[in-house]
């Protein structure tokens, strides 16, 4: 598994990008945290410099890679924080593998299972890609995750991101939003007795507001924060302020992490 790790403290970050993208959108948060933790970012299975194993899977199954690679770094315990896709390779973690995950940050992602309309919309992605082909798919996929003023602002990361997309193979793209359709509901990890946070856009179209913050009711108001004017990708699009929340709240945790 490609991945990159920085930073030489006992306490471990593990950061886990979304679907279609690398480990490269996690530097500069990584930049942020490793005078004071070792952290680490991969490439999932599939995407960027890391391959695929297989083409039919589930999240349980790329958690269960991921916790592979964390012992072969002899890394014991860890404090995961993913996005979108990452969430729910996250709570994956969180719910399988206790022992090691200290806790985990949701970054416009969600515990709640896919409804009967996104469903449908998973299932039409291999469709497209058929008809219409991999670039293309990327192509308006990636920029609908940011606002529209935002796709106007960010044009530069954008065409970087799609670059990174291309790298994640068509079978990867399908194999990816057939393990998103079938996820389990795992709000109870909202509930467990460890450090956690949720990072939401407000005006997120694939994770909308009014999930995040159904989910929000479930922790501590500190424990959350509302991106202003922010889609799916507040990681770049607020990158800022969401740094200096997870810096924050890292260091309000160290003692549980």
């Amino acid at each position: 598994m490609n991945l990159s790790i920085q930073g030489s403290s006992s306490k471990v970050i593990l950061f886990i990008h979304g679907f279609c993208e690398t480990l490269n959108i996690w530097k500069p948060y990584v930049e942020a945290l490793k005078e004071n933790y070792k952290v680490i970012s991969i490439d999932l299975p599939g995407h960027g410099k890391t391959s695929l194993v297989t083409s039919q899977f589930t999240i349980e199954d790329i958690a269960d890679l991921v916790i592979e690679e964390m012992n072969s770094l002899a890394v014991g315990k860890f404090f995961v924080i993913g996005h979108s896709l990452g969430g729910y390779i996250s709570l994956a973690l969180s719910e399988l593998y206790p022992d090691a995950v200290t806790g985990f940050g949701l970054f416009s992602s969600t515990t709640f299972p896919d409804d009967d309309e996104k469903r449908k919309v998973r299932d039409k992605v291999g469709g497209f890609i058929a008809e219409h082909g991999h670039k293309e798919f990327i192509d308006s996929f990636v920029p609908n995750l940011f606002t529209p003023e935002n796709r106007r602002t960010f044009v530069e990361e954008i065409e970087t991101l799609k670059k990174n997309a291309y790298l994640t193979s068509t079978e990867s793209i399908v194999g990816y939003s057939q393990a998103m359709k079938v996820r389990p509901d795992r709000t109870k990890q909202l509930s467990i007795d460890k450090p956690k946070f949720i990072i939401a856009g407000d005006r997120d179209m694939a994770v909308k507001i009014e999930s995040s913050k159904e989910m929000m009711t479930f922790i501590p108001e500190s424990d959350s924060l509302i991106l202003k004017d922010t889609g799916h990708n507040g990681f770049l699009e607020a990158q800022v302020d969401s740094i200096t929340y997870i810096k924050e709240f890292l260091l309000r945790n160290s003692i549980n992490l």
